[in-house]
C-alpha cells in the first residue's frame, strides 16, 4: 500500500474567463509564505490571459493559498471565492469506487463476486464480469450508452449497457468506461438499499466534514455555484439541469468546494471512513496503471494517485496525490478546461511546488478603448497568411490564418517557424485518406504494432458512425495544422474529415519525436489566436494559457497615428507582417 507522509496539500479549482476580471470578495482569502506568494504571482499573471478560479495550498497541514481568482458568474460580476462550488466531473468515480469498497467491508458485498449476484437480466456473455472488472475498467463494457443530461433513469439504463456487444472479454484489456460506473453506482443502490447519493452523503461526506459534495442533497443556496463557460458562451450550470439522471449517475458531475476536497483527502489520509485494507484494494493497479477509481503511476517525484475529468461544456477536473513528495494537487476548471487545465497550468503548478521557475507574462497597462481600436485590421505575411488583430475587452485579439501565420503564434521559439511540421500535417493526411478507404497499412507502420493499429480503426469507424447522420459520407480530408501538446516534447496536429452534408468530424494525432505517440478526439478546429494585453501604447503581449507560450507584438504606427504593420519576435529573429 502507498505511503502517507506529512502533507502538501493544494486544490486548485479554476474558471477561465474574459480577460482582465479581478478577484477578491468577502470571503477569507490567504497567500502565505515563500511558496503561497509564487503561486499568487504565477496565477495573478496569466489571469488576463484566461484564467479565473479559486486555488488552495497546504502544507503539513497549514494552508498557504486559498483565493479566488476572476469571476463565478459573468453576467452578474460575481467573483470566484476559496467557497465557490465546481463540478469535479470524472473525480466522481472515485467516491463510487470508495462507496463500493464500503459496502464491502460492512460485509454486503465482495469486489471478486460477479455483477449477475446484484444484477438482473445479465446476459450469458457478461457472467463473467466482477465488481472488480468494472472498477479497474477492465470488464469491457462500452464507453457510454447517453449523453450526460439526457433522460435516463436506472433500471433501463443497466438494460442498455448489458444488451451492447462487449468491447473485449473481462479482464482481457484496459478500456476506460463510464458505462461501468453507472453499473457500480447501481450495486450500491440495490445492495445498500439507499439512493447512491444519499448512501455516499451518510458513509463518506458527512464523515468527512464534507457538507457541499453532491449532487442535489447539499444546500446550495449557501454557495456560489460557478458557471460553465465555453469561449463566450454561458452553459450554466448542472443546478439548471434536470440531472442527475443515469448516464452520469456515480461517473461524474458531482459538485464540490476546495474545502470538502481538502477534507476528502484527510479522510482518505486516515483510516475512520475507509480501512487500510480496503484503501490497499482501492490504490492497486491493474492494467494501464489504473487501479479502483484512481490511476497509480511512478512519476519523477514519486508515485502518483490521480484522477481527472472534465466536459464539451468548459468544465475540467484533475485531483492528483504525490505520496512519496506527500503532495496533493486538486484542480477544477469551469471554462474551455481541458486546453487550460490538462494542457498548461497544473503543470505550472506543480513546477511551482517542486521548487521550479514558472515565466509568468509581464504585468499589462490599461489603454482606452479609442487607443486600442487602431490596430483592428488584417495584416499579411510576405511568406503568406495573416493575421487578422481585433479589439476586446482590455486588449486585443490576434488570430492566424494559414499554417505559416499559425506557426508563428504557436511555436515563436523556433527559427524557421513558417515551414514547420510540414512534414507532420503531409504525413497526417496520408494516414487519414488512406483510413477512410479502409486501408490501414500506413497506421501499422507508423505505429509498429497491429494491436494499436486495430484500436486506432475502431475508435474513427465508431466516431464517424457516431457523426454520421451530420456529417453523411465523408468526402475528404482537411489537415488543419499542428500545435504544441500537452507535454514539452509532444506535438498535436489536427485533422478534419468533412461530410458531404457539411459536418466534420475532428481527431488529433499526437507525434513525439517524429512517432505517433496517440490519437484523441477534437470537438473542432477553432483558429489559433491570442489575447493581446497592453504593456505600452504600441507593444503588446500575447500569452496562451495552454501552451503556457507567449509573444510580443511590436505595432509601427506613422506620424498620422496610422498602423503600418506589426512585428512579432522569434528565436530566428524578427517576423513582419504588413497592414491592409
Amino acid at each position: 500500500m502507498p505511503r502517507f507522509p506529512k502533507e502538501v496539500i493544494i486544490v486548485s479549482l479554476c474558471l477561465c474567463l474574459l480577460p482582465g476580471v479581478a478577484a477578491g470578495g468577502g470571503v477569507e482569502q490567504v497567500a502565505q509564505g515563500n511558496l503561497g506568494g509564487r503561486l499568487d504571482r504565477y496565477l495573478t499573471g496569466i489571469e488576463p490571459f484566461g484564467f479565473s478560479g479559486a486555488v488552495l495550498v497546504a502544507r503539513d497541514g497549514q494552508v498557504v493559498l486559498n483565493k479566488g481568482y476572476g469571476l463565478a458568474i459573468r453576467s452578474e460580476g460575481i467573483e470566484n471565492t476559496s467557497e465557490t462550488v465546481f463540478g469535479t466531473g470524472s473525480i466522481t468515480k472515485q467516491f463510487t469506487a470508495a462507496a463500493i469498497m464500503k459496502l464491502e467491508m460492512l460485509g454486503k458485498l465482495d469486489t471478486a463476486d460477479g455483477i449477475g449476484k446484484y444484477l438482473d437480466g445479465v446476459p450469458q456473455d457478461k457472467t463473467g464480469i466482477t465488481l472488480h472488472h468494472l472498477l479497474t475498467h477492465t470488464a469491457g463494457v462500452v464507453p457510454s450508452v447517453g449523453d450526460d443530461y439526457a433522460a435516463a433513469h436506472r433500471d433501463e439504463t443497466v438494460k442498455k449497457i448489458l444488451a451492447a456487444p462487449l468491447e473485449s472479454a473481462p479482464g482481457e484489456r484496459f478500456q476506460y468506461s463510464n458505462a461501468g460506473y453507472t453499473l457500480l453506482a447501481a450495486v450500491v443502490e440495490i445492495v445498500s438499499g439507499q439512493p447512491y447519493e444519499e448512501f455516499l452523503n451518510e458513509h463518506l461526506f458527512k464523515p468527512a466534514g464534507m457538507r457541499f459534495t453532491g449532487y442535489r442533497l447539499p444546500d446550495w443556496d449557501e454557495k456560489v455555484v460557478a458557471h460553465w463557460y465555453v469561449g463566450g458562451t454561458d452553459n450554466g450550470t448542472p443546478l439548471e439541469k434536470d440531472y442527475p439522471y443515469w448516464n452520469l449517475i456515480g461517473n461524474g458531475g458531482i459538485l464540490s468546494t476546495t474545502g470538502d476536497m481538502y477534507k476528502w483527502h484527510l479522510a482518505l489520509a486516515g483510516d475512520d471512513i475507509l480501512s487500510a485494507e480496503a484503501k490497499a484494494e482501492l490504490y492497486t493497479p491493474e492494467l494501464n496503471d489504473y487501479a479502483c477509481g484512481w490511476d497509480v503511476l511512478d512519476t519523477e517525484h514519486g508515485t502518483v494517485i490521480q484522477h481527472d475529468g472534465g466536459s464539451t461544456l468548459g468544465n475540467a477536473a484533475e485531483l492528483r496525490r504525490y505520496i512519496d513528495a506527500g503532495i496533493v494537487t486538486i484542480v477544477f476548471c469551469n471554462a474551455d478546461g481541458e486546453k487550460v487545465l490538462f494542457d498548461g497550468v497544473r503543470d505550472k503548478i506543480e513546477r511551482i511546488v517542486f521548487g521550479g521557475d514558472v515565466w509568468t507574462p509581464p504585468a499589462p497597462v490599461s489603454l482606452a478603448p479609442a487607443d486600442l481600436a487602431k490596430f483592428a485590421g488584417v495584416y499579411d505575411l510576405d511568406f503568406g497568411g495573416t493575421f487578422t488583430v481585433s479589439q476586446e475587452s482590455g486588449g486585443l485579439r490576434i488570430m492566424a490564418a494559414g499554417h505559416g501565420a499559425m506557426n508563428v503564434l504557436a511555436f515563436p521559439e523556433y527559427e524557421d517557424p513558417a515551414l514547420l511540421h510540414n512534414d507532420l500535417d503531409e504525413r497526417s493526411w496520408l494516414l487519414f485518406d488512406a483510413a477512410l478507404r479502409g486501408d490501414y497499412t500506413l497506421f501499422r507502420a507508423e505505429l509498429g504494432d497491429e494491436e494499436r493499429a486495430d484500436a486506432f480503426r475502431r475508435a474513427i469507424e465508431r466516431r464517424l458512425a457516431k457523426h454520421k447522420d451530420g456529417t453523411g459520407e465523408i468526402q475528404r480530408v482537411d489537415v488543419f495544422g499542428t500545435l504544441p501538446g500537452r507535454d514539452r516534447d509532444e506535438v498535436v496536429t489536427l485533422v478534419a474529415l468533412r461530410g458531404e452534408e457539411g459536418g466534420e468530424v475532428v481527431f488529433r494525432l499526437h507525434w513525439r519525436d517524429g512517432e505517433v505517440a496517440g490519437m484523441s478526439p477534437a470537438e473542432g478546429t477553432e483558429p489559433v489566436s491570442l489575447h493581446l494585453a497592453p504593456l505600452s501604447q504600441t507593444r503588446f503581449a500575447g500569452y496562451d494559457i495552454g501552451w503556457a507560450k507567449g509573444v510580443t507584438v511590436d505595432f509601427e504606427v506613422d506620424s498620422h497615428n496610422s498602423v503600418r504593420s506589426l512585428t512579432i519576435a522569434t528565436a530566428g529573429g524578427d517576423i513582419s507582417a504588413v497592414r491592409r
